[in-house]
């Protein structure tokens, strides 16, 4: 409680973190709601930052694209729901390995990442480099990987000629 009562005090001195939205209700109203998370903000910028570097890319996404159903379950009060549980279990499991350390700016309203590192970086700059990466990636490996991917692509390619 202390470490988000404190970002709400840092976080609020530069605007950060009001929301002014309309939202559609369980019922099919819409509502509108004006709300101040200036600490959940920065708390959420920082974890979405160190999630960067420890999710795995599909693992990532998947729970992305998880994230508005189980929004939705909350926000219409099925919290207890067998859902929700499943969906708790896989983001549990993608977040094993989120942990680390985030330097953040805050200035005028923005979030700006100065920095992060996790003990648990899936980030390796020797495999990413285009110069001597130690023999870890060969540029020729790509092509077979392009052919590959590019089979399904043709096939349609082929399809709209028929037409």
């Amino acid at each position: 409680m202390q470490l988000l009562s404190r970002l709400n005090e840092l976080a609020g001195k530069h605007g950060i973190g009001r929301l002014d939205i309309v939202e559609n209700r369980f019922t099919g109203m819409k509502s509108r709601g004006c709300y101040e998370t200036p600490g959940g903000t920065i708390l959420l910028k920082a974890h979405r930052t160190i999630e960067s570097i420890t999710l795995d890319s599909k693992a990532g996404h998947l729970k992305d694209e998880s994230m508005p159903r189980y929004a939705q379950l909350i926000y219409d009060g099925f919290w207890w729901s067998p859902e929700r549980e499943a969906l708790q279990a896989l983001i549990n499991k993608t977040q094993e390995y989120v942990t680390g350390s985030v330097r953040l700016s805050l200035y005028k309203g923005n979030i700006t990442v100065l920095g992060r590192e996790s003990d648990y970086s899936l980030y390796d700059s020797k495999i990413v480099t285009f110069e001597d990466d130690e023999n870890t990636y060969n540029q020729a490996d790509a092509t077979g990987f392009i052919r590959i991917n590019s089979l399904r692509l043709k096939q349609v390619a082929k399809r709209k000629r028929k037409r």
